[in-house]
């Protein structure tokens, strides 16, 4: 009838899908309902007049013929059959017995579905059910309406109209209420009204052939004329419509592809829209040698011959479902799929980087053809380039990205640069009510490690330093180098302190740990500075100022670690002036050196006193050696200044000694000035030029900068201690230090520093850890001083545990050379009673 629908699944479809279950159950009803009518559609017909009469072998060739000049409206799985056989229906109503109309319809309808369409078994049984129930009630209806009449009647011709018309919309409803189940879109009315349009057209074309036939039939000839022009219009214009479809197709698979971001997914895009520009259930790309875009598919290789078809002579192979070659069959049976077609994968050097397939037509009443071969042709030449050219955006994407990346992070580290600290500083602060945190912080003894041991090594260190930076805030901030030794953390959402001095004191922990390189431990401290927004500024430059101030302020604390206070803020004009004024003010004297005694517990005799430096500036007043000894170590003023203050100290302890005091002097040195190679002879020279022994002279070196550069720093002391100058370890416990060095080093005296002294009387841990420098000096027969005495207490303890000598302002603060002179010769105002120390 004119309406043979293509209704659900394909072959394999399990019968627990629902869609398939309630079809199944439908075409058991409609063969129940065709049961049930063929008594009365078979029912004492009347005899056929005249000479023209149909049997039921004629009407199944007529019926088979009608089938195969169809056209169909396609939709998703689904398709929608329109054909002639309405004019077979028509001639059997009028010309044949009712028994011969169904046994010919049904055997010839289903000669070709199962012949020509290879359809699968469900979709079979519910086609031949529906021609059964809608050929019996047709009879049952025309047999109604014709009553005893027979022959090419009005009466008859109307009644087999309207019985046709009825049975072809009773068919369009059935097919649209199973494509529903199946999921198609197409609207029931456009379903109602195309197959009640065309069954009516083909029902009256065969009116009119009928009344020929049987009163002229001459006039048969101009009438199929008629018919072979408006099928042949059809043809033209289904032919039509299928290009301009396929333009529509190529435009938008070549728009889609072409705005592919890159290359995988241009190819994904590819693989897709081909599967929908020709309605394929299935499509896929098998790569053609090892091209890096097209990853393997999961599926067998294109089998010879057709793959030499495809990728050698660059053909385009098509395997519709009535194939009858063993090749093509062959391929069919290893895909699985019912039909399919192969298109060469070609890149712009016309080299074959793969083979394009797509099979299982998404309907069962047409399969793919050559036309569709020529458009998927097309297709895969338009990928093949649209592939190429969306990794060429791609690779050129990531050259991009690399290079941002570049400009944003520094090479030797791989961490953020300065430029990229400062946008991501920016964007916190964009945000109004923002809190953060900025820490700066630059390494001590760097520089002299990258100037002894050289760059590689240096390089190494700031590798290392950044890997433990990167532990150490993990996911709390942005680490970022800013150059040379320098680095800075930004951490988001940070309120108050307390956030930044845990993070601040991690990184401490971490960086300060020794650095291996090769057979040495380098030992590496860091200063750091904090800033917090928005207490110390509201803009990204107050708070790199201000966490650059603190870091400044750090090199000269305890612990290296400050948060910004703006009583130490000097602006870094100020910084930069007094760096500009220093050689100058070396030169004209401008500094002087006061003395702090350094008494033996017992007697309280003074044998040694402290050379300290002080800046006495014109505007400024007098500055102590914190503020401005960081200057002279940044601007290499250091070497300078300490020849100064060794200089002046000579030359008093000359004086002292001339007058009948014979006191010692002690020096503070830089590592910045033990790493010069002329500084033991310089000391030599200065200590002949004032006439005294190496033995007036002690030269104390902070433990950290000890173990910077053992293997340049222990060969210039033993040149020194030849000379008879002794040497002592300042601020002993605040750094990392290897006691097979101290041993090998001609050291005489450890200074226990302040910070475990001034707390040592109320805190046992810090006692403990005095008594155990006491004892490793003891041990290393050397002499162990206690720095910052600020009471009796404390000197009764230093006193009981057995440190030697002590330094403080409870024995004496630093004095200038007049004033402490007379204070030596007044014999101090140091207390000689010494109390016994409770240690519990």
């Amino acid at each position: 009838m004119g309406s043979s629908a293509a209704v659900a699944a394909r072959r394999g479809r399990i019968l627990r899908d629902p869609a398939t279950a309630r079809t199944l159950v439908l075409a058991a009803g409609l063969l129940i309902a065709a049961g049930a009518l063929t008594p009365s559609a078979l029912h004492s017909a009347p005899p056929l007049p005249g000479t023209v009469h149909l049997t039921w072998w004629s009407l199944g060739i007529l019926f088979a013929v009608a089938e195969l000049s169809v056209f169909h409206v396609e939709v998703a799985r689904q398709a929608h059959t329109f054909s002639l056989s309405e004019f077979p229906f028509v001639l059997g109503l009028l010309f044949a017995a009712p028994l011969a109309l169904l046994t010919g319809r049904l055997l010839g309808q289903a000669a070709t579905l199962v012949l020509r369409d290879r359809q699968p078994p469900l979709k079979l049984a519910f086609n031949l059910s529906l021609f059964a129930a809608e050929t019996t009630a047709v009879l049952a209806v025309n047999r109604i309406l014709t009553g005893s009449a027979s022959g090419v009647l009005p009466r008859t011709c109307g009644a087999a109209v309207v019985s046709v018309i009825l049975g072809g919309a009773l068919s369009a409803a059935l097919v649209w209420l199973v494509m529903r189940w199946h999921a198609a879109s197409l609207a029931p009315r456009r379903v109602v009204f195309l197959s009640t349009v065309t069954a009516a057209s083909n029902a009256s074309l065969a009116v009119m052939a009928s009344v020929l036939a049987v009163h002229a039939v001459w006039a048969l000839a101009p009438l199929g004329l008629v018919a072979a022009v408006v099928v042949a219009a059809y043809v033209g214009y289904n032919r039509l419509t299928r290009r301009y479809a396929g333009l529509q197709t190529l435009y938008e698979f070549t728009r889609l592809t072409g705005t592919a971001s890159g290359a995988r997914t241009g190819l994904g895009t590819a693989i897709d829209q081909a599967r929908r520009a020709l309605r394929a259930e299935d499509a896929w790309i098998e790569p053609i040698g090892p091209d890096p875009v097209l990853a393997p598919a999961d599926r067998p290789a294109f089998p010879e011959p057709l793959r030499h078809q495809v990728v050698e002579e660059g053909r385009t192979v098509v395997v519709p479902r009535v194939a009858r070659e063993e090749a093509s069959r062959a391929v069919l049976t290893l895909y699985r799929v019912s039909d399919l077609m192969a298109a060469p994968l070609v890149d712009s050097t016309g080299t074959v980087i793969g083979i394009f397939l797509v099979a299982d037509r998404l309907t069962d009443v047409s399969s793919f053809d050559h036309e569709d071969g020529r458009l998927f042709n097309t297709l895969a030449a338009q990928a093949g380039i649209a592939v190429e050219n969306a990794g060429l955006v791609e690779r050129l994407h990531q050259q991009i990205a690399a290079r941002e990346h570049e400009a944003g992070h520094d090479v030797l580290t791989g961490l953020p640069n300065r430029s990229y600290f400062a946008r991501q500083l920016q964007q916190v602060l964009a945000a109004s009510d923002e809190h953060c945190s900025v820490l700066l912080m630059d390494l001590d003894q760097f520089k002299e490690i990258n100037d002894t041991l050289g760059h590689h090594v240096g390089d190494h260190v700031l590798r290392a330093i950044a890997d433990r930076l990167r532990g150490a805030v993990g996911d709390r901030g942005i680490v970022a180098r800013l150059g040379g030794d320098e680095f800075a953390v930004l951490l988001p959402g940070a309120t108050g302190p307390e956030p930044a001095l845990e993070v601040a004191r991690d990184i401490r922990t971490a960086v300060t740990e020794p650095v291996r390189v090769s057979s040495l431990m380098l030992g590496v401290g860091a200063s750091i500075g904090v800033a917090l927004r928005p207490e110390h500024g509201d803009d990204q430059i107050a708070l790199m100022q201000h966490a650059d101030v603190a870091m400044y302020v750090a090199k000269g604390s305890q612990d290296r670690v400050r948060v910004y206070d703006p009583e130490d803020d000097w602006s870094s004009e100020l910084r930069l002036q007094l760096a500009a004024e220093m050689p100058g003010a070396i030169r004209a004297g401008r500094f002087e050196v006061h003395y702090q005694p350094i008494a033996r517990l017992g007697g309280l005799e003074v044998p040694t006193v402290e050379a300290l430096a002080r800046w006495e500036h014109p505007q400024l007043g007098s500055l102590p050696p914190q503020e401005f000894i960081p200057i002279a170590e940044r601007t290499g003023a250091i070497l300078a200044l300490t020849r100064f203050v060794l200089d002046r100290s000579l030359a008093q302890c000359r004086t002292w000694r001339d007058r009948g005091l014979p006191i010692r002097v002690a020096v503070n040195l830089s590592v910045h000035v033990m790493l010069n190679r002329g500084w033991p002879d310089e000391v030599v020279n200065l200590l002949h030029r004032h006439r005294l022994p190496g033995e007036a002279l002690t030269l104390e070196i902070t433990e950290t900068a000890l173990m910077s550069d053992p293997g340049r720093i222990v060969p210039a002391m033993r040149r020194l201690a030849d000379a008879g100058v002794t040497f002592g370890i300042d601020d002993f416990g605040t750094g990392y230090s290897s006691l097979s060095y101290l041993r090998r080093m001609p050291i005489s005296e450890i200074k226990i520093d302040k910070s475990f002294v001034r707390s040592m009387t109320s805190d046992d841990a810090l006692r403990s850890i005095v008594r155990s420098v006491v004892d490793l000096g003891k041990s290393l027969h050397m002499h162990t001083v206690a720095e910052g005495v600020e009471d009796q207490h404390t000197l009764d303890c230093l006193a009981t545990i057995g440190c030697d000598f002590v330094q403080g302002n409870y024995v004496c603060e630093p004095r200038n050379a007049d004033d402490l002179t007379v204070w030596l010769r007044d014999g101090g105002t140091a207390r000689t009673e010494i109390a016994v120390c409770p240690l519990t």
